[in-house]
Formats: structure tokens, C-alpha cells, sequence
């Protein structure tokens, strides 16, 4: 009796109501740019405006696990209106008894299956798997040559594929035979990156529907910075289960609770102290122009309890620029000391912590840009611990002392000319979790008065 016939996951083209179209989707980058081209196009192929040699037929996206290439295949067919046949090699090794011959017939296959139902979308997720012929060396060139042949004759549809899109998906792009991605295979290569902080907010609505209308999603957004489509349907899912055992609609809270597990969550009795030490950042970090894009969050994630982002100008590196920098990195403590009287040891720790940072930039400046306080100075290598460095040059480190004592006075005196300001930013941060450019920005431009009296309301608040 024969062995039952493995069968790919044909999809027939959705109804509208069922999938999300492409064109709802976000995060997707060029890749939607290149889908929705494909979309138009596949349109006027079949109204028969234009010839199947005028169509983009192949595609390698690649991208992190998570970013949505999968997704992003269900969606192109759906905004098509055609059938999506998904396979993999995986799929194609459970053919029949998975010998060489039955990897090839499984091939084969699926491609009839695509072409019997044109047009279509077949989709081939993981053929990073299928290494390059260069890599898969002699020992295993007899198994991977054919089926990498196999696939260019598919590809390059000698039997005819007219109609037939495909789209293959990887990790590492690297990897994958450099005669598939030639000009007529899958010869537009596109590169799904993580969502943009705008991007996940959007991911964010998407996939909570009709739950939370009205709410502002930037600061949640901000919070799962570095997060995945993917990720962003978990944390829905999760919340939604936390509301299901209240007995309750969907919540806000939910949400961020699932955000900071328990057992990451920054206790409650150290939470001012954060924010005003990240509020010293951020505002620093505007204040001196350091960089136009400036967020920050107190969402614990891992090792980080919380931070305060932006990407740095792109300048010219004088004294100046590296005074500015230091200075924002020792904001938080100086706002600590400044607000609370007191600091505590969030500023010190391993290679990234603050003082390490501003430490640094303060030896490169001396030892290596010819930027510190004696143009005399020899310059040296600056790479390496930075202890080991000072500890050979005693007059370099008398040197690097002496510019961070002088950044540091300068952002103390950079935050009590801001502290109410300063003061409020802590105050939203506590309350909001995290803080847009522009949000930190306006209270940086309120009024010191204004700033003041959100401080005391807060404080009042939380003695209450």
C-alpha cells in the first residue's frame, strides 16, 4: 500500500473579512511597497493590460524570526485574490519515505500545484536550509546539487509558470544558492526589518481590533521597542487572557502588566528615583542639541531597568560635541543628586553603564581625537579596558578626571536651571511609562511654573 502523499498548505484565495490585507499591515517597509506593485500589476495581468513577461514573478524576503515574512505572504495573496500555496523544505523531506527522489517529486509538486491553480502565490519559507552549493561541501553535494537544480528548473519554469509569483523567505540570505536569486528567479531581494517604534503602534491596533478605540498607543509603543509583529500579537493574546480571567473588557493595564512581568517590574519604592535619573537624560540630551529623536521608558526589559534613547547627530566631532555627550551621560546622576539629594548606583556598573560611557569618550578624546585639555599630549591607541589604559598614563587620567568633574558640574548646573522642568518630565514618566521627543520637549518649553506645580500634585498624590 503506498505511502499517504504529503500535501502542501493550499490556501484558496481568502474573503476579505477573513485575512488582513496587505495594505493593512505595518512594518512591512519596502517589502509592502514591492507587494502592493506586485498586487496592481498581477491585476492588470489578469484583466489582461499587460504581458506575464512585464510582471516581478520572484522574491527573496529576508529578516529576522518574528518580522512577519510569513505574514506577509498571506496578506499579498489576500490582497490579490488568489490562491497562496505554502510549503518548505521540511515539507518536501516528509514527502513518501523523504529520499532524494521524493524531496525532487515534492518539488515538482508543489510547483504543478501552483501553476494547476494560477494565478497564485506559492510561498517557500526557510530555504535558507538549502545551503549554497559552494558551502554544502563534497561529502553533501550529491544530496543538495539536485534539489538546488531542481528548483532552478522550477524557477525558471522551462514547463511554463506563467502566473505563478513566488516568494521565498529566509533568515540568513547569505546562505542561500547565489544562481536562485539571478535576474528572473528570485531576483528581488527584500529585507524586513524590526517595526519602528511607529510601526508597532500600528501593529499594536491592528491586532486589538476594536478593543481600546480612544487609547494612545505611542508610549506602549515606545516600551516594546525592539519587538517583533510577532512579539506584538503574543503580548495582545496574553492581555486579552488577563482580562478573560478578571471578567472584564480589555484594559490598558493588561497590556503593560504582561510588558513588565512581575518579575521584572522596577519596585514601586525605586520608581521616582528612575524616572528622575532618566529625565535628567533626556532632558539633557535635548537641552544640548545631542540628537532630535529622544525617547525614554521605564519598562524594565531584561538586564536594562530602564532607558533613555536617541540617536546622536550627525556632526562633526569637536570638543564641544564630546562635552555636550558626556554631559548627557551623566545627566541622570546629576539629576538625582539635584531633585532627590541624593544618588544612588544607577549610574555605575559594567562597559554600557553611564560612567563607563562618559569615561570613554573622555579618554578618545584625549588619547586618540587630540581633543583634551593639553594639545602636547602624545596620541595613543585608546582601545581596550579603560582602566589598564589610565593606569599607564597617569597624566591621561589626571587629564580624564578632570573633564568628567567639569561635564558633571555642568550638568548639575544644566538641571537645576530645568528642575521643575526636569522634575515634571519623572512625574509623566512614572505615570505614562514612557515619553515621546515631543511630549519630553514640551514640558522642557512649559512654563517653570507649570512644571512645578505637576511635581507637587504628584508628590501630593503619592503621600495621599
Amino acid at each position: 500500500m503506498p505511502a499517504p502523499k504529503r500535501d502542501p498548505a493550499v490556501s484558496p484565495p481568502p474573503r476579505a473579512e477573513d485575512r488582513p490585507r496587505l495594505e493593512d499591515l505595518h512594518g512591512m517597509g519596502k517589502a509592502k511597497i514591492w507587494g502592493l506593485n506586485v498586487a496592481r500589476d498581477l491585476a492588470e495581468y489578469i484583466n489582461k493590460k499587460i504581458s506575464w513577461r512585464h510582471m516581478d514573478r520572484g522574491c527573496l524576503l529576508h529578516g529576522g524570526p518574528g518580522t512577519g515574512k510569513t505574514t506577509f505572504a498571506k496578506a499579498l495573496a489576500t490582497s490579490c485574490g488568489v490562491t497562496l500555496i505554502a510549503t518548505s523544505y521540511a515539507n518536501w523531506q516528509r514527502y513518501r519515505e523523504g529520499h532524494l527522489g521524493n524531496v525532487l517529486s515534492a518539488i515538482r509538486e508543489d510547483f504543478r500545484k501552483a501553476i494547476e491553480r494560477a494565478p497564485s502565490i506559492l510561498f517557500i519559507d526557510e530555504i535558507d536550509v538549502i545551503p549554497s552549493r559552494e558551502r554544502a561541501g563534497i561529502r553533501n553535494r550529491d544530496w543538495w546539487d539536485p534539489i538546488v537544480g531542481a528548483l532552478l528548473q522550477e524557477l525558471d519554469g522551462i514547463t511554463g509558470r506563467e502566473g505563478v509569483i513566488v516568494i521565498a523567505a529566509c533568515n540568513y540570505p547569505e546562505r542561500v544558492d547565489p544562481a536562485l536569486v539571478r535576474a528572473g528567479r528570485l531576483d528581488n531581494r527584500i529585507e524586513i526589518e524590526k517595526p519602528t517604534v511607529e510601526d508597532l503602534a500600528g501593529i499594536l491596533r491592528f491586532y486589538l481590533a476594536d478593543d481600546l478605540r480612544d487609547a494612545d498607543l505611542g508610549a506602549l509603543a515606545l516600551c516594546a521597542s525592539g519587538m517583533t509583529g510577532a512579539d506584538m500579537e503574543k503580548l495582545v493574546r496574553d492581555a486579552r487572557r488577563i482580562a478573560r480571567s478578571a471578567d472584564r473588557r480589555l484594559e490598558m493595564g493588561d497590556i503593560f502588566a504582561v510588558l513588565e512581568d512581575a518579575a521584572d517590574r522596577i519596585p514601586e519604592d525605586c520608581l521616582e528615583t528612575v524616572a528622575v535619573h532618566e529625565a535628567g537624560h533626556a532632558a539633557a540630551a535635548i537641552l544640548l542639541a545631542v540628537s532630535n529623536n529622544v525617547t525614554t521608558s521605564l519598562v524594565r526589559r531584561g538586564t536594562i531597568t530602564a532607558s533613555t534613547h536617541f540617536d546622536p547627530r550627525v556632526e562633526a566631532i569637536t570638543r564641544k560635541v564630546v562635552d555636550n555627550r558626556m554631559a548627557v551621560a551623566l545627566a541622570g546622576r546629576a539629576a538625582e543628586e539635584v531633585i532627590l539629594g541624593e544618588v544612588s548606583a544607577g549610574s555605575g556598573g559594567g562597559q554600557g553603564s553611564d560612567l563607563a560611557i562618559a569615561t570613554a569618550l573622555a579618554i578618545r578624546s584625549a588619547a586618540s581625537w587630540g581633543l583634551g585639555l593639553s594639545c602636547s599630549e602624545n596620541l595613543l591607541h585608546s582601545e581596550g579596558p579603560p582602566e589598564q589604559i589610565l593606569a599607564l598614563r597617569p597624566e591621561l587620567a589626571q587629564q580624564v578626571h578632570a573633564m568628567l568633574q567639569a561635564a558633571y558640574n555642568r550638568a548639575v548646573a544644566l538641571v537645576e536651571a530645568h528642575r521643575g522642568a526636569i522634575g515634571a518630565i519623572a512625574v509623566a514618566l512614572v505615570e505614562r511609562r514612557a515619553l515621546t521627543h515631543e511630549e519630553i520637549a514640551a514640558f522642557l518649553s512649559a512654563p517653570a511654573g507649570d512644571a512645578a506645580r505637576s511635581v507637587k500634585r504628584r508628590r501630593r498624590r503619592s503621600r495621599g
